[in-house]
């Protein structure tokens, strides 16, 4: 039997990989500026996505509020994914597309960040939670991939897109992931001055 087909995955996952390098070194760079400022000036980032980019969103929650590979000071992070009460409060009481929202005006506040995570950028979950975070005079990172969906159409100014330049979902995510380490990396790398 061929392994052909299962060796396209990791040449198509590397090929994606280096286009990355190019075109999101600059705008991670500038996604880990955003944080900190917003850090340091006693904020907060408040995460968010749905499906499998809910559990990248709790991934790097874990990672900033914990650490990468490097013991530092805790991050102020929070997902937004995984309140069961308040999940299972919505699918019984919709207006779902208000997930993110309701907890973004309960919790949110000028100086604080929402990075949302999404494959193509097109969830009403995800577009109200950045309206809502406008609202309370947050920045927004957004992960998309695609051309960014009507996320990337809702960014303001003082927010930063970080856009997989794929239409595969899977590849996107694979992608994402490498993306979450490299901001991860490079907040350390600015806190701690380590290569």
């Amino acid at each position: 039997m061929s392994s052909t087909h299962i060796e396209q995955h990791f040449i198509d996952s590397a090929a994606l990989l280096a286009q990355c390098q190019t075109v999101l070194a600059e705008p991670t760079a500038a996604a880990a500026q955003t944080l900190l400022g917003a850090l340091m000036n006693d904020g907060k980032l408040l995460l968010c996505g749905n499906g499998f980019a809910a559990a990248l969103a709790d991934s790097l929650c874990a990672h900033l509020v914990l650490r990468l590979e490097q013991e530092r000071m805790e991050l102020a992070a929070l997902s937004l994914c995984n309140n069961a009460a308040i999940l299972t409060h919505l699918m019984q009481h919709p207006p779902t597309e208000q997930l993110f929202a309701k907890q973004i005006h309960a919790l949110g506040k000028q100086h604080d960040v929402l990075l949302l995570i999404s494959a193509l950028g097109n969830e009403a979950n995800l577009l109200a939670a950045v309206d809502a975070a406008h609202e309370r005079s947050m920045a927004v990172i957004a992960f998309t991939g695609g051309i960014g969906g009507e996320l990337a159409a809702r960014l303001h100014d003082q927010d930063v897109l970080l856009n997989i330049p794929h239409n595969r979902p899977m590849r996107i995510w694979e992608a994402q992931t490498v993306l979450m380490h490299a901001l991860c990396d490079h907040i350390d790398h600015l806190l701690l001055g380590t290569a």
